[in-house]
């Protein structure tokens, strides 16, 4: 391996794609993963199958832990930065770089990102706006306290674990009713997501209207720089499953430099002074409403999108950050395609038919950089209330919109007559 190494704690989502940034940028890879090699995603298990990145097993949720096994690994190897390969991993990525004096967002800082309710108090606090909130402890939510709960936010609110991501438990709610059965569900069937709890704590909070944003963006040498805006498509409420992204949303001039201008304030706000951001928000009437904010790259393959619209590779930008290094800003000259990846779904309970020939129809339709379906033939299938029922993608590029929506349209139709409705299947 090379002297220099960076050190990629838990890479899953877009985190896999910070090992051949690494790699390309001249450095080894080692991976710190609660998870055994096995268990690992399948870029990141290659990898170690073929010597190009080393893997210890060691507790990602324990910053201590993580920082012995990185202290020995530093007496072996320069390490040159340590890096989240996923949200989970931020508040130990950051403990483990202090500890070493490598650069890195401060602990505080990171601890607010993880819970969703100190982060948007610690944004509303600069004047950052967010959708007000009350926390709920699921432990102790009794009818009076609810009621409480439902005096201050009102209906429709929004609940959602403080600290989860994907959008797991994340639900509209119309009445006390609801907010009631959002409760009960998060008490009686507690979630873990890569050997962390969900749901323990809740926030309900206002339901905001307008069209989804992220911004995808870095900071280096002080200077918070928004490299794309991406253009948010949910599927049907009360769930908030993303069932697309395109890069860049196409905002116009006013709104995007207001986009920019609030992105700047929040990632400030947060203390976020080095290494890559990802923020949430809902364009209203009245202005963007953040709805949160990540250390790290977006997930459902934005860092690709960004890639082919704009040439800019995020992850290499991530760890350059990390490793103290210039980052050289995106060349904003020339006209930048579209990109855009639609992951698929079905309104209603269904059966899927062949896999490989909706592969082999999706790869065909004109643009397309990549297609895959992760469920066999005669899966069952039900409507996505979080990422885990969506069950393929496809990746499209366009020099235009109108192309770019023209191929999602036609992929949409590929998945329609993939699938059979369970109550034709019956029949």
């Amino acid at each position: 391996m090379p002297d220099r190494t960076v050190l990629i704690l838990e890479p899953e989502s877009s985190g896999v794609d910070l090992i051949p940034a690494a790699l390309a940028l001249g450095f080894g890879v080692h991976i710190g993963d609660r998870r055994a090699v096995q268990e690992l995603p399948t870029a990141a298990r290659e990898a170690v199958a073929a010597g190009t990145a080393a893997h210890h097993q060691v507790d990602t949720r324990s910053a201590g832990a993580v920082a012995d096994m990185a202290a020995a690994l530093a007496r072996r190897t320069e390490i040159a930065a340590v890096v989240p390969g996923f949200e989970y991993a931020i508040p130990t990525a950051s403990a483990v770089a202090q500890r070493l004096g490598l650069p890195g967002i401060a602990p505080r800082s990171a601890e607010l990102l993880r819970d969703k309710r100190r982060m948007k108090q610690a944004l509303a606090v600069q004047g950052v706006r967010v959708a007000s909130g009350v926390p709920v402890a699921v432990e102790r939510a009794d009818d009076s306290l609810l009621k409480d709960v439902a005096r201050k936010v009102g209906f429709p609110a929004v609940v959602k674990p403080v600290n989860g991501s994907g959008s797991l438990r994340v639900r509209r709610v119309e009445d006390f009713g609801e907010l009631c059965d959002q409760v009960e569900l998060s008490r009686n069937d507690p979630l873990d997501d890569l050997g962390l709890s969900i749901g323990g704590r809740l926030l309900v909070e206002s339901y905001v209207t307008g069209p989804e944003v992220s911004v995808e963006g870095y900071v280096a040498e002080g200077t918070v720089r928004v490299v794309a805006v991406t253009e948010k498509q949910l599927g049907p409420e009360p769930h908030f499953v993303e069932i697309g992204h395109i890069v860049d949303a196409g905002l116009g001039p006013e709104t995007r430099a207001e986009v920019e201008r609030v992105t700047r304030a929040a990632v400030q706000a947060l203390g976020l002074h080095v290494g890559v951001f990802h923020l949430e928000a809902r364009l209203t009437a009245s202005g963007p409403v953040v709805i949160e904010v990540g250390a790290r790259l977006g997930g459902d393959r934005i860092p690709e999108l960004v890639a082919a619209s704009y040439g800019f590779d995020l992850p290499r930008a991530m760890i350059r950050a990390l490793a103290g290094l210039p980052v050289a800003p995106p060349d904003v000259g020339g006209r930048p395609r579209v990109a855009g990846v639609r992951f698929f779904s079905v309104p209603r309970p269904a059966v899927l038919g062949d896999p490989d020939r909706l592969v082999r129809r999706i790869s065909a339709v004109t643009g397309c950089r990549g297609a895959s379906v992760d469920r066999t033939a005669g899966a069952a299938l039900r409507p996505a209330t979080d990422f885990r029922d969506r069950f393929g993608h496809a990746v499209l590029v366009a020099d235009d919109r109108r192309t770019l929506d023209a191929a999602l349209t036609e992929v949409d139709t590929h998945v329609e007559q993939s699938v059979r409705s369970v109550a034709a299947c019956a029949s």
